[in-house]
């Protein structure tokens, strides 16, 4: 009987099969490094209520309880076996606050997350932090447990990747019953957007019009629209304070980059995605799945728009960091309009970056985009140009030992991105789902806490990565991850200032590190790996 406390590293997946969990004793990191570790209290049949974690440590530090969340669909078929197994279908993910004074120490395996830093500055030196678990009566319940992290006096430098999670605000709308650009709507995307720019994510989708992504043919989303559009003998006008006043809630919160929504519609550009039109007094849906892309009224729409676009982003100061898309994954079928669409927006606005997710190559080789976004399947035929490039994963990256976030693989599967894509030179990473709380193609919303598989079509993980809290979000295990494997990129600038480019890709190359495909495999060589760096960087520091 009692309660048996243990910590662990981040990159255990502490799931109810799990049986083997080692303990974690230490640690590095920088000054400016946010470090996570969990908490392991195995309560062998106690009745505690309203028990007390004490965490004893000069560094700050927050307390999150990990609870189980039910995967539906898990795993596709075809896949590797880089997974946590076929028939796992329950993930410690979500990360609910605590009560560190008053809560119930369930039955079981109960599981913490603990983090220190976050934004406050380590100080520098050796430090010992200390766990104990304590019962209303004030009484210790089982063993404390403890690990030291060392902190290096050494600042991780600011990112230079640009990292991209689409934000469906829809979902916001639809999930708290708000309407969009209402005060509760714009409370809740800052928080959204404060926590993705908190787990290393630097660029905002920002949604001028309904975004044309994951909707079936003939459906429509909640209207979300920035741009306010007018139509007054035979002329379009725009209205772009709620576009203004988005800028500025971003860069409040810490956006450095900016995501045009698409332009056309997903999957080959064949339409245009819903406007509503303020036409004789009256909001009409002028453009859709039912108007063609490039038909004549979308075109001299577009020729009014996107110069008025342009100016008004260069008085917001935002162009030069500023990024526009056309459709999302167009096929080898569309390349013609795909080009005539490239031609007509890059006319109208010839300096203004464009990237889009690809797996066609030949949308490249032809010049129809300026940073193609590749899937890490798809990324050596896009390396072979010579040019560059950024990556994206989604469902389909479940084979060949590709990173992942999904529930059912090992969180080092998650983490091993970063060293990735600072290994291929890769400077910018996308993902399409940071809270899409829809089901495939949008014929429904969902319910995240419940349904993690968008209805069964994607594999638990791949539509969200973060859970709506009451006023903002709640994070998960992934996530946190996630974050880690930007420090580790960050980790690995710093060694190149020492070290230059060249032996920092070598130390990765010797440990058999080659593309996005092969890597050593396991949360115990990652972390070895992380450690050795942070050694190099203190050995060259010295010198």
């Amino acid at each position: 009987m009692g309660v048996k406390l243990k910590i662990t590293d981040s990159l255990q997946n502490l799931n109810p099969e799990t049986k083997r969990i080692p303990r974690l004793k230490q640690i590095t990191c920088f000054e400016n490094e946010t470090v996570s570790v969990q908490l392991v209290a195995e309560n062998c049949g106690l009745s505690l209520y309203c028990c007390k974690i004490e965490v004893k440590s000069k560094l700050p530090a927050r307390i999150r309880r990990t609870e189980y969340v039910a995967g539906g669909f898990t795993v596709r078929k075809g896949h590797d076996d880089y997974i946590l197994g076929e028939n796992v279908h329950c993930f410690a993910d979500l990360l609910m606050p605590l009560d560190t004074n008053n809560f119930c120490l369930k039955g079981g395996r109960n599981i913490f997350r603990i983090t220190l830093g976050e934004g406050e500055k380590l100080p520098v030196g050796e430090h010992t932090v200390s766990v104990s678990v304590y019962d209303i009566d004030g009484k210790r319940q089982g063993n404390s447990t403890s690990f030291t992290i060392r902190v290096i006096g050494q600042n991780l430098p600011e990112s230079d990747l640009f990292v991209t999670n689409w934000m469906h605000y829809d979902s916001i709308c639809n999930y708290y019953k708000t309407e969009a650009f209402s005060p509760r709507f714009w409370e809740l995307a800052e928080a959204y957007i404060t926590a993705a720019v908190r787990h290393g994510i630097n660029a905002v989708y920002v949604p001028l019009f309904t975004p044309p992504l994951d909707t079936y043919v003939g459906g429509e989303r909640l209207t979300v629209q920035l741009v306010d559009v007018f139509f007054e003998n035979g002329i379009y006008s725009f209205g772009f304070e709620k576009l203004a006043k988005f800028i500025e809630m971003a860069k409040r919160c810490g956006v450095k980059y900016y995501e045009l929504s698409h332009l056309f519609t997903q999957w080959g550009a064949m339409c245009c995605p819903k406007i509503i039109v303020r036409e004789n007094g009256a909001d009409t849906k002028k453009f859709g799945w039912h108007t063609a892309s490039d038909g004549e009224e979308y075109t001299l729409f577009l020729q009014r728009f996107l110069p008025e676009l342009g100016n008004f982003l260069k008085k917001q100061g935002v162009y030069e960091v500023s990024f526009l898309h056309i459709s999302d994954e167009p096929n080898e079928s569309c390349l013609e309009i795909y080009g005539k669409h490239k031609r007509l927006v890059s006319g109208l606005l010839p300096d203004l970056k464009h990237i889009d997710a690809l797996s066609d190559v030949s949308f490249a080789q032809r010049g129809f985009v300026d940073i193609p976004v590749a899937s890490t399947s798809s990324a050596d035929r896009f390396a072979d140009l010579n040019r560059e490039y950024w990556v994206y994963y989604c469902t389909s990256q479940h084979t060949c030992n590709l990173s992942n976030r999904m529930m059912s693989m090992p969180h080092a599967r998650n983490r091993i991105l970063g060293f990735q894509l600072y290994l291929n030179g890769v400077k910018g990473f996308l993902h399409w789902g940071y809270n899409f709380y829809n089901s495939y193609l949008s014929y429904r919303q969902i319910n995240p806490f419940v349904v993690t598989d968008a209805d069964g079509s994607f594999q638990s993980g791949d539509s969200f990565i973060v859970y709506p809290a009451d006023d903002g979000v709640y994070d998960s295990t992934r996530f946190e991850v996630f974050y880690e494997a930007i420090q580790d990129y960050r980790a690995l600038m710093l060694l190149e200032k020492y070290i230059g480019r060249e032996q920092t890709v070598a130390m990765l190359k010797d440990e058999g590190m080659s593309g996005f495909m092969e890597y050593p495999h396991g949360s115990e060589w990652l972390l070895s790996m992380r450690e050795r760096i942070n050694t190099r960087i203190e050995q060259e520091m010295q010198r």
